[in-house]
C-alpha cells in the first residue's frame, strides 16, 4: 500500500511529469539509483512500499506526485523462498508460483502475483535439485510439469524477450 502522504500529493499535483532513467532494479531486486547501489535502509524502505506496475508493463515509484519509472534488469519481481513462502523483492509481496519457464542462459521464471518474476539465481541450485531430480541439463529431457510445494505446475522453455512480451511487459520504460 503506498504512503498516505504520496497518496495526498497525487491528488494535490496530479500533472506531474514522470521521471525516466535514473532509478533501476538489478537481477536480485536491489535498487541503483543513477548507477550507484542504494544502501540507505530509510530510502529501500520507502522505495519498496511505493512500487508498482503500471497497466503498460512499466515498473515505477511513485515519489509524491511524480512517478519515477523503473529500469528493471531481468523482471519487476525477484523471488526467493522464505520459510516455504515465496517473498519477491523489491516490494516483499508474498505469493505463490502458477507456472515456470527455463531460459536458454539458464534463467528461471515464474508467474508470480499477476506478473512475471525472476527466481533469484541463489535459489537455482537446490530448486533444480528439487524440481527437477536427475536431469541431465539438456531441453530435450526437460518435463513439461514438475511438482513444486505439492502443486503441479507447467514448466517451458522460453527466452527473456518472449516471456516479457508475454506479460506485456517494458523492462526499460521510455519517456516521451
Amino acid at each position: 500500500m503506498m504512503d498516505a502522504m504520496v497518496l495526498a500529493a497525487m491528488a494535490k499535483w496530479p500533472d506531474v511529469p514522470a521521471v525516466y532513467g535514473f532509478l533501476a532494479l538489478d537481477a536480485r531486486g536491489r535498487w541503483w539509483l543513477t548507477g550507484e547501489r542504494v544502501g540507505n535502509a530509510a530510502l529501500t524502505d520507502f522505495l519498496a512500499r511505493n512500487y508498482a506496475l503500471d497497466t503498460a508493463g512499466r515498473a515505477y515509484v511513485q515519489n509524491g506526485p511524480q512517478q519515477v519509472f523503473v529500469a528493471c534488469a531481468r523482471a519487476p519481481r525477484v523471488i526467493r523462498r522464505e520459510a516455504g513462502a515465496w517473498r519477491a523483492a523489491p516490494d516483499g509481496v508474498t505469493g505463490s508460483v502458477d507456472a515456470l519457464w527455463l531460459t536458454p542462459e539458464g534463467e528461471l521464471y515464474a508467474s508470480f502475483a499477476g506478473s512475471l518474476a525472476l527466481i533469484d539465481d541463489r535459489e537455482l541450485l537446490p530448486l533444480v535439485d528439487e524440481l527437477l531430480p536427475g536431469w541431465d541439463g539438456e531441453a530435450a529431457g526437460l518435463p513439461a510439469t514438475v511438482m513444486l510445494g505439492g502443486v503441479e505446475l507447467p514448466l517451458a522453455l522460453a527466452g527473456h524477450d518472449a516471456l516479457a512480451a508475454r506479460f506485456g511487459l517494458q523492462l526499460t520504460p521510455r519517456g516521451p
